[in-house]
Order: C-alpha cells, then structure tokens, then sequence
C-alpha cells in the first residue's frame, strides 16, 4: 500500500539514467515510464509523469540509456516500504556518457542498513530519515509560500503537492490548481432522498483532475470555485474516477467534504491554461457515441435560440447550434444548452476551442457541450493562429463536407464528388506523408476483403472498448475497466484493398465501415463464422465487387526504419448512380 508521500525541499540531484522501459498496465489512461536512476553509488527507482514521456519514448529517445540528468522537481512516493521517485521535471545534463558510472547498490539496501547516500540517490535516502516538506511541484512561488520547512496548519503554508502524484491512499494534501471549468448545480431525487451537486475540472503543470462537491459542500464551495481562477485546496477525499462522468484521463478524482479547504490564490501566471489536446472534425467518426473529445473550428453560423421539451422531466431547456469547420473541410453542428445558449456572445467568423465535448450520432456526427465542457472563444494558443491563419488565406472560399447518416442518395450528397481524386493521384502526390494528416475523397470499388481477421472482443462498457481476454468458457476480463463479463461485444477491424480505373490501394475502418460494408453487427459475422457457416464467405464475397464514396484520412507511419503510408477510412458510402451521372452530365456540359 502507498503511505504518506515523502517530499525534499533545496535538493537538485544529478543521475545517471540506467534504464527506461514502458510498464504495461492495460487499466492506465496512457503509457507510463519506469526509470532506473544512479548516483554512482546507490540506485533507485523512479516514475516519469506522463508529460514527459516524450523524453524516453520511441526509436530515438531525447534522454536515453547512461544519460546524465538533474531533478529540477520531483516527489517521492513510499510504495511497500519502497521508495519510488516521481519524475516531474528533468533536465538533460550530458548524453555522451557510453557505460554506467560505479557499481551502484540499491539504495533500499543503504537505507535499511543506514548508509548515507551522497549523491542524487539521496533524493530518495534523505525522504527515508530527513523531516522535510514536499518539493513545490508547481512553481517556485508556491516554494516560497512553502518556506522550506514543515508548515503550520495554514493552507497558504502547506507544502503544494502535483494533481499527478495524488492517490487514494494519501490523505493529506495541498494543491494549487486552476478552475478549468465549472458545471451548473444539479439536483436530484431518488429512494434515499433529494441531493444536489456540482463539480469543476482542476488543472496544474502536472495534469488534471476532476472534483465533486455534493450538498453542503456544494453550498459552501459553490460561490468560492470561479472558473478560470486559481485556488490552494486540501482537506478533500481522493477516489477512483467514475469514467462514465469525466472526459479527464486522470484515473482519480477529488470528492470536496464539509471541512475542504479552499483559498485563492493572486499570483495565478505560473499555472497554465487549459490544455487541448484537438481531433479534427473528419476524424470524429472514429469516436463512438457519446465519446468526448476537443475540438478547434471556426464559427461559421451561430444559429438561432430555442426552446425544446425535456422528455425525462418535461422542463422547457434553451438549445442554440453552432456551425464551426476546420482544415479537414468538414463542418459539424455544435449544441449549447441552457445559460451558454443564452448567453453566447455571436461571432463573426471567430475560433472557438471546446474541451469534453460530447459526440452524438444525431445526423451522421454532432457535438454538445454538456457541463463538463470548456468552451474557449478566440483562445491564444498555436492551433487557433494556425486555423486563422488558413481560414483567411484560404479556408474562407472553400465548400465543407458535412457529416450525414442518411440512405445512398444522402450519403453520396455528403462528399465532393467534383473533388473526388483518382487513387493513382493520391499515390504520386504523396497525401499523408507531412506531419499533419491529408484528407481526400474517392470514388473506388471494393476488389479484396481479409476475412480471416475482420472483428476483436471489444469490452461492452460504454466508451471503452479495449480487447478483452477470455479467462474460461464463459469469462471474459477487461482490464482496463477491471471487470469480467460473459461475453464481449464484438467490434470490426477491417482491411480491404479499394481500385478504381488509375490504380488500388488498401484501406482500413472500424466498426461503422464494417456494419455499412456487411449489413450485420460484428457479433453477427462473429457468430457465422465461429459455426463455420457458408454465409460468413458469402457475406464477405458479396462486399466484393461494389462501388462506393469514400472519405480517406491519409496518415504517414514508422515501423523501424520503413515509412508507409495507412489510409484510414472516415466515411463510407454507395454511390448513388442517379446523382452521380447528373453530376457527370453536368461535368461534360460545363466542359
């Protein structure tokens, strides 16, 4: 079990970096490092937050195996009478180190025979025996605040701890985060009585978290918490996230209580703005329904207020939809409710950057903000110049693409088919192998399907939809939800080879692509083909040999040494032969 975190205070120690490797755990939102860090003398083991994964990860790490680096803010977690080193900033001294500095010993050993460890090692031997505060993990103002010793009772005095340390078996803390957005108070009513409770996302340099206040702490932190404002908090419970209520990726989250303590804090310019982390409106068919994600767009129509009836409670609700588009020439339509649909300020032409946003289905692809959202007008970051920047050059004359979940004739009305390109074009001129993605549609027929590989056992939770293992006749474990079922749900991976009259290439889709292809759900072609019944080849055979529209993302991957391109399809759809010799009649007149 964790026991209370360790911190030191005025220690910047210098490692040798031994190794670093990946730790495989399936119920981790993303990839964690462990690192094994020397002083010449002692080692110990260290974790790399996930913000600096990019320094160890890949082919050619920035901080590789002998690297010389310094902890410029750090923590350390006892784990099992183990002490584990939280990484939460590094520093690249030397790389040109070739072997292992010493022949360093375990500072576990050194500790429990009480040997010194006189070098960077004692980053994790001097939190065994020293009386000292957590490192501020934040800024160094907060460093200040912390005074280099053992605070008082004081919040303002408190030793600042990083969202991405925190963990259910800690309970005491402080961190100093900023609101990045606050929901409305909700209310509800059930069997064991009436309740209301409101909740905001927190953000540090670290990550972020979600909190939760329910009845009195509701009425008491309520008018405090403002979004956008940065407050020292402690005296809060840490639990396990509730998935199905965060778009965070933090696997904890923070439940305020009665006696939470919550202070504003003036100097806020240290602790950063809300971090997106952007899909492009094309690729939001491969999110599920009622999948969150952020999105970047410009404000082409800022719609109209009205009013609808709620079914569930039979409340009049405000709705407003947006229109925005992106550089992947799509447009979608965004939902605002309530007080935001109200109070939206209409833009001309404006950027507008929204985090959590909700993934409908509702018309091919919609979005709506919901509480948890966070929605950014006009923000000042790289990827908003950006779009502004193609959106005035070029992006203002352009047609967009809208996303439709109609028959043959509404889906071929979706693509361009006067920009569709011939496949043999998309080879020559190289689509997918910038950095960013290429976007292009097609006309081609389906000339080869691999049926040997067509669907996964998906986990049947709502949103999550990793591989499943099966662990008996008829157990099947997710381990990322850590739950067992009698079944999964079955998802397709399809891989096909498309031709049209200039050349071929082979493409993949998921789940929407393989029920359009077959006219069955996963678990369908799943079954036929686990009875070895001859309809499973004929379903795949009679795929083959049809026309359809095609949206394509075109992506560059590295796998060793080799650069390949992978087509990836984002929409699908038969062609409509009526419009489209209309279109060609017209094609031939204008010519």
């Amino acid at each position: 079990m964790y026991e209370e975190t360790d911190v030191l205070a005025n220690v910047d120690p210098i490692l040798q970096v031994l190794s670093a490797k990946k730790v495989n755990a399936a119920n981790q939102a993303q990839d964690r490092y462990r690192l094994i860090l020397s002083d010449g003398d002692h080692f110990a083991q260290a974790m790399l937050t996930t913000g600096l994964n990019h320094l160890v990860a890949g082919d050619t790490p920035i901080i590789g195996k002998n690297a010389v680096v310094k902890l410029q803010t750090y923590a350390v977690n006892v784990v099992q009478n183990r002490r584990i080193i939280i990484v939460l900033a590094v520093e690249l001294v030397d790389d040109t180190i070739p072997d292992k500095i010493g022949s360093p010993t375990s500072i576990e050993t050194a500790v429990q025979a009480g040997a010194a460890a006189p070098g960077a090692a004692a980053a994790a031997a001097a939190a065994a025996t020293a009386d000292a505060p957590m490192r501020d993990a934040v800024s160094e103002s907060s460093s200040r605040a912390a005074g280099g010793g053992r605070g008082g009772d004081s919040i303002a005095n408190a030793p600042v701890y990083p969202i991405e340390s925190l963990s259910p078996y800690q309970n005491k803390w402080t961190i100093r985060a900023r609101v990045t957005s606050k929901s409305d108070i909700r209310h509800w009513s059930n069997q064991r009585g009436d309740g209301k409770l409101f909740s905001v996302n927190l953000l540090d340099e670290s990550g972020e978290i979600r909190a939760t206040g329910f009845n009195e702490a509701c009425d008491k932190l309520y008018p405090i918490l403002e979004e956008g404002k940065v407050f020292r908090i402690s005296r809060a419970r840490v639990n396990i996230a509730k998935k199905q209520f965060s778009n965070l990726a933090n696997e904890y989250e923070i439940t305020f209580e009665n006696n939470t303590e919550v202070e504003p804090v003036n100097e806020e310019k240290d602790v950063p703005q809300v971090q997106f982390n952007f899909t492009q409106l094309a690729e939001l068919t491969n999110i599920d329904k009622d999948g969150t994600c952020d999105v970047l767009g410009v404000v082409q129509d800022n719609g109209q207020v009205s009013e609808i009836t709620a079914k569930a409670t039979q409340k009049q609700i405000k709705k407003r939809e947006l229109t925005i588009v992106d550089r992947s020439q799509y447009a979608v339509r965004v939902t605002l409710w309530g007080r935001q649909a109200e109070s939206w300020t209409e833009l001309d032409n404006g950027i507008v950057a929204i985090k959590g946003v909700k993934v409908g289905d509702f018309g091919g692809r919609s979005l709506s903000v919901s509480g948890s959202s966070t929605v950014a007008v006009d923000p000042d970051i790289p990827e908003a110049h950006e779009l502004r920047g193609w959106y005035d050059t070029a992006g203002a004359t352009q047609s967009f693409q809208s996303f439709s979940s109609g028959g043959a004739g509404a889906g071929a009305g979706s693509f361009k088919s006067d920009a569709f390109k011939a496949l043999k074009d998309v080879v020559d001129e190289n689509l997918g192998m910038s950095e960013k993605p290429d976007y292009f549609s097609t006309r081609a027929t389906v000339s080869y399907v691999k049926g040997d590989n067509l669907s996964y056992p998906a986990c049947p939770t709502d949103r999550c939809n990793k591989k499943m293992s099966q662990e008996g006749d008829r157990q099947w474990r997710c381990e990322k939800c850590e739950m067992t079922y009698e079944a999964p749900q079955y998802r397709y991976i399809i891989s096909m080879c498309v031709s049209d009259y200039t050349s071929q290439i082979w493409v993949s889709g998921f789940n929407e692509v393989g029920a359009d292809l077959f006219g069955k759900t996963a678990d369908e072609m799943q079954q036929l083909k686990e009875d070895d019944d001859p309809q499973y080849q004929g379903a795949i055979a009679s795929a083959v040999g049809k026309a359809y529209n095609l949206n394509v993302k075109a992506k560059a991957d590295s796998f060793g040494d080799q650069t390949r391109v992978r087509y990836q399809i984002q929409r699908m759809a038969p062609v409509d032969w009526v419009e489209a010799a209309k279109t060609l009649a017209s094609q031939i007149e204008a010519w």
